[in-house]
C-alpha cells in the first residue's frame, strides 16, 4: 500500500526534490523564529508569485519542446500596457482584455517565426526578449506609468477566502493545466510531440499548429503576471521583470522537466516554484546580499540540467553518452 502510494506520488513530484525542500523548510522553521508564520508564508508565495504563474506556461513549452525566453520582457510590456490603457480610461476589464491579447499575440509571433524560419527557438525568444524590453522603453521613454484607479490593485493586493487574489489565481490555473495535461487527449500530445516531432507528424499530429497554442498561453500568463505587477505596485516600469526568464526556466527544470522535452508535468513545476520561494526567503532571512541569488539561481541550473542529462543518459543504457557530454562530444 505504501509503496503504491509513492509510486503515484513520483509520478506527479520529484521525490528527491520534495525532500530536500521539506528538509530546508524546517531547518529554517527551526533557526528562524519568524520564518513559519502566516505572515512569513504570505511573503514567501507573494514574493515568486509573478514567476510561478509564467512557470505554468514555460512547463508547456519546455515539455513540447521548446524554449521561452522572452516572457520576463512580456511581463514589463504587459504591466505598462495596462497602465497605459488604464490611463486612457478605457476600464480596468478592457484594459486588461486587450494587454492579454498583446500578449497573446507575441507568442503567436513566436510560433510562427519558429514555425515558418525553421529557426531555433532559443534564439527567436532571445530576439524577441530584446526587442519587446526596448519597445517598453521607447514607448515610455524610461519613465515609470503611475495613476491607475484603486480598483485595479484588488488583482494585485487583494484577498479572496484570506487568501492572496494572486495566489488564488495561480493555484486555479495549476489545477486546470494539470487536469488539461493530465486528462485530455488534445494537451496530453505535447508529451509526444517534444519527445520526437518527426514521428508526431506522421501519426498525423500538427506540431507547428500545436506550437502556436503552447507559445500563446506561455505569452499570456506572462502578460497575465505583468498585470498583477502594475496592480501590487500601482505602477509600470520597464525595469520590472529582470532575469524573471532564468528563475522560471530554472523552477521548470529543478522540478524534473527536460530540456530535451517530452518530460516534466505542473506538479513538478510547482514544487520546483514553491523550493525556489523558500530558498529566495532563505537567503533573505539569513542576511545573504541579494546579489548572491543569481549565483544560486544560476548554479542550481546549471546543476539541474547536468543531472537531467546524466540521468537520461543512464536510462538510454548507452554507456559512452554520459561521457561524451562531459567531454563535448569529441
Amino acid at each position: 500500500m505504501v509503496t503504491k502510494m509513492v509510486r503515484k506520488l513520483s509520478e506527479h513530484t520529484n521525490l528527491g526534490l520534495l525532500a530536500v525542500t521539506v528538509g530546508l523548510f524546517t531547518v529554517m522553521s527551526i533557526g528562524y523564529s519568524h520564518f513559519f508564520t502566516l505572515y512569513n508564508m504570505e511573503v514567501i508565495a507573494m514574493g515568486f508569485i509573478q514567476e510561478a504563474i509564467m512557470a505554468l506556461g514555460m512547463t508547456i513549452v519546455i515539455i513540447s519542446g521548446g524554449i521561452d525566453l522572452s516572457i520576463g520582457s512580456v511581463l514589463v510590456l504587459s504591466s505598462i500596457l495596462v497602465g497605459l490603457f488604464l490611463k486612457a480610461d478605457l476600464g480596468v476589464a478592457l484594459s486588461i482584455f486587450l494587454t492579454l491579447c498583446i500578449s497573446g499575440s507575441i507568442g503567436f509571433a513566436n510560433a510562427v517565426m519558429i514555425n515558418r524560419l525553421r529557426a531555433h527557438p532559443f534564439i527567436v525568444t532571445l530576439g524577441t526578449m530584446t526587442a519587446v524590453r526596448g519597445f517598453a522603453l521607447v514607448i515610455t521613454e524610461g519613465h515609470p506609468v503611475t495613476g491607475f484607479p484603486k480598483s485595479f490593485s484588488y488583482f494585485g493586493q487583494g484577498y479572496l477566502l484570506n487568501i492572496p487574489f494572486p495566489v488564488v489565481l495561480f493555484i486555479i490555473l495549476a489545477i486546470v493545466f494539470h487536469i488539461l495535461l493530465r486528462h485530455t487527449k488534445y494537451f496530453s500530445q505535447v508529451y509526444f510531440i517534444g519527445s520526437n516531432p518527426g514521428a508526431a507528424r506522421l501519426c498525423g499530429m500538427n506540431v507547428e499548429r500545436f506550437r502556436w497554442m503552447t507559445y500563446i498561453i506561455s505569452a499570456t500568463l506572462a502578460g497575465t503576471a505583468g498585470i498583477i505587477t502594475a496592480s501590487q505596485y500601482i505602477s509600470a516600469n520597464a525595469s520590472f521583470g529582470i532575469d524573471a526568464e532564468l528563475r522560471v526556466i530554472t523552477a521548470v527544470i529543478i522540478g524534473g522537466a527536460s530540456l530535451s522535452g517530452g518530460i516534466g508535468s505542473i506538479g513538478r513545476t510547482v514544487l520546483g516554484v514553491i523550493f525556489l520561494a523558500i530558498v529566495a526567503n532563505a537567503m533573505v532571512q539569513a542576511g545573504v546580499p541579494t546579489y548572491w541569488e543569481k549565483v544560486a539561481y544560476g548554479s542550481m541550473l546549471v546543476i539541474s540540467v547536468v543531472l537531467e542529462q546524466y540521468f537520461r543518459f543512464r536510462r538510454t543504457g548507452i554507456k559512452d553518452n554520459w561521457r561524451d557530454f562531459m567531454l563535448g562530444g569529441n
